[in-house]
């Protein structure tokens, strides 16, 4: 009885003290639901009850004829050349900048230290300012609308930001371990791969959700790198039923924008725990 006397007394108190977060939370909630539940009501509405007035969040009838329409040849195109570009990146980044973050991390020096501050001064850098150099050079050595030149620039825009994050979770790894590693006969590729790699985990798979969402939302990337319709992106294939303005688009284009949303909410529900854990360990110091 005198156990849970003090435990009721703490709830009033308990309950105070998360009344900020759930009103951050409501208040987030309130700024982005709404557009995504408008969008989600229009992909469902019929093409005239998309442009009626006043209008209705609940459609009436229900219709999924604006989802049968997606799956051409063209959209399906768009699809596949973003989960390439992804992946591709994802591959790309994770083995150039999984290296250079283990050297950046233990062997340091002022040298180091200025390239570590010249990488997060570039990264920076907005990536339009040398888009026009970029697209100069690529058209001069034929490597235009190729996948590879495009999973290189996305590699190139991310590589910063990566090399950084990771070496945040490779700080955390005791040194001790790698010197009795060392003398048990490891070189530093074996530590490096038997090691580190298991114990960043977390963080790795932070980097490749951050990668994913990053290509499969960019826009500029493939709208100026990628000239023909083949080639184009996801978010191109989104904006091309707003740019061509011809009939009533609006179901067709809130069926595409939630369908081209499912793969990113996808990977955060399938690796929300890795996500979360790369998140707060990468912060923790041992």
């Amino acid at each position: 009885m005198t156990a849970t006397i003090p435990a009721r007394r703490r709830r009033p108190g308990q309950i105070l003290q998360r009344l900020p977060i759930w009103a951050v939370i409501t208040v987030t909630a309130a700024l982005v639901l709404p557009p995504i539940l408008w969008i989600l009501s229009t992909s469902l509405k019929t093409d005239a009850n998309t442009v009626a007035f006043p209008p209705v969040w609940i459609p009436n009838p229900f219709s999924f004829d604006s989802y049968g329409g997606l799956f051409t040849s063209a959209n399906i195109r768009f699809f596949a050349n973003s989960l390439i570009y992804a992946v591709g990146s994802i591959v790309l980044a994770l083995g150039v900048c999984i290296p250079a973050a283990y050297v950046a991390t233990r062997f340091r020096g002022r040298r180091m230290e200025a390239l570590m501050t010249a990488i997060l001064v570039l990264s920076m850098v907005p990536g339009v300012v040398v888009f026009i150099a970029l697209y100069s050079m690529f058209v001069k050595t034929s490597l235009i609308n190729t996948y590879p030149l495009l999973i290189v620039v996305y590699t190139g825009i991310i590589c910063g930001q990566t090399i950084l994050f990771l070496r945040n979770f490779i700080e955390n790894i005791p040194v001790e371990i790698e010197e009795a590693a060392a003398i048990d006969g490891c070189s530093r590729r074996q530590i490096l791969l038997r090691i580190v790699l298991p114990l960043i985990r977390p963080g790795i798979a932070a980097v490749a959700i951050f990668i994913f969402v990053f290509v499969w939302n960019d826009f500029l990337v493939g709208t100026v790198l990628a000239t023909t319709e083949d080639m184009k992106t996801v978010q191109n294939g989104i904006v091309r039923y707003i740019s061509t303005g011809f009939g009533n688009f609006w179901a067709s284009f809130g069926a595409f924008v939630i369908v081209a949303f499912v793969p990113v909410l996808g990977i955060f529900a399938l690796f929300q725990r890795w996500f979360i854990a790369g998140l707060t360990s990468g912060g923790v110091k041992s």
